[in-house]
């Protein structure tokens, strides 16, 4: 009973969770929204082991920091020059790590962009003999996802070449569900592009849980459900971007989480499937152009979207 209740869990996290409901007046704020604060004079434990490629206009450092008592490991993609400039934090689809987007980002840094991408904290074994505190440990797990993107700007904005002002967030699949959490909970992140980005509707999941387990279920995924946080995004700070031919995420889940952003929002759709294309990489990048602003020449010798 346990493993069959995490599973749906599991399953419903995987396809993005969802609303109840595709629409906006379902996605208002509720008592079941995560707290993402955290302490921001804890040690950030900044580890630079120096640059990993070989010589190259835009180099790659090898970096980690502490969050939540765990390391977050990442690639600091950094364009020639000491001047400050915009920072873009990307993060990884279900499963992915910092290698993931390492190439994208690349992309976005011969813009002259400072470009981190992070591996997203595993969740942690849970000790827990019940079913409902083994689905509360989602809570934990999704908080501690969150913390590492906020402790990601917290090393953005020590940098020397970045622009503390001008920081911006890259999530796809998985990342990009974790960026309507984000884009809820932090302010300094002036803009946010969110890849396929999806929300599969609740009712789905606990249809399939055991008559004492369907109030518990629904209460955590509700409270880390992408509809109800993506309503509390600033509103112009975010672009969605999707593919028609999505075989990942249904049609009717990516609707979901564009009919619950704010007005404002910016709203692509490409005939592309789950991992999108080129051509939104491009438009995403004029986007985050105009709204962090980018400004400089671009890296010479670099690949750009």
């Amino acid at each position: 009973m346990k493993r069959a209740v995490l599973a749906v869990a599991a399953a419903a996290l995987l396809a993005g969770c969802g609303s109840s409901t595709p629409h906006r007046q379902a996605a208002k704020p509720r008592k079941t929204l995560l707290d993402f604060a955290y302490d921001r004079s804890a040690p950030l434990a900044y580890v630079d082991r120096g640059r990993v490629n070989t010589a190259a206009p835009l180099a790659i450092h090898d970096v980690s920091f502490a969050s939540s008592g765990q390391r977050i490991e990442g690639f600091l993609v950094l364009p020639p020059g000491r001047a400050r400039r915009p920072a873009v934090v990307f993060a990884p689809g279900t499963g992915g790590d910092r290698r993931e987007m390492l190439a994208v980002a690349g992309w976005l840094a011969a813009r002259n962009v400072v470009a981190l991408t992070i591996t997203p904290p595993s969740p942690v074994p849970s000790t827990a003999k019940t079913a409902t505190a083994r689905l509360d440990q989602i809570r934990t797990d999704t908080v501690a996802q969150v913390v590492a993107v906020r402790r990601a700007v917290d090393v953005l904005r020590t940098l020397p070449t970045v622009d503390p002002h001008r920081i911006g967030y890259v999530g796809w699949s998985a990342g990009a569900r974790l960026g309507t959490l984000v884009a809820a909970s932090e302010p300094r992140i002036r803009a946010f592009v969110l890849l396929s980005a999806g929300a599969a509707p609740i009712s789905a999941y606990v249809a399939q849980a055991s008559a004492p387990l369907k109030v518990p279920l629904r209460r955590v995924l509700e409270s880390v459900d992408p509809p109800r946080y993506v309503a509390r995004a600033r509103p112009g700070s975010l672009l969605l971007e999707n593919g028609r031919k999505d075989e990942v995420v249904p049609r009717a889940a990516l609707l979901n989480v564009v009919r619950s952003a704010p007005k404002g929002t910016t709203v692509h759709w490409y005939n592309a499937p789950h991992a999108l294309n080129r051509a939104a990489y491009h438009d995403a990048y004029d986007w985050l152009g105009r709204r962090l602003p980018i400004t400089g020449p671009r890296v010479r010798g670099a690949e750009t979207a």
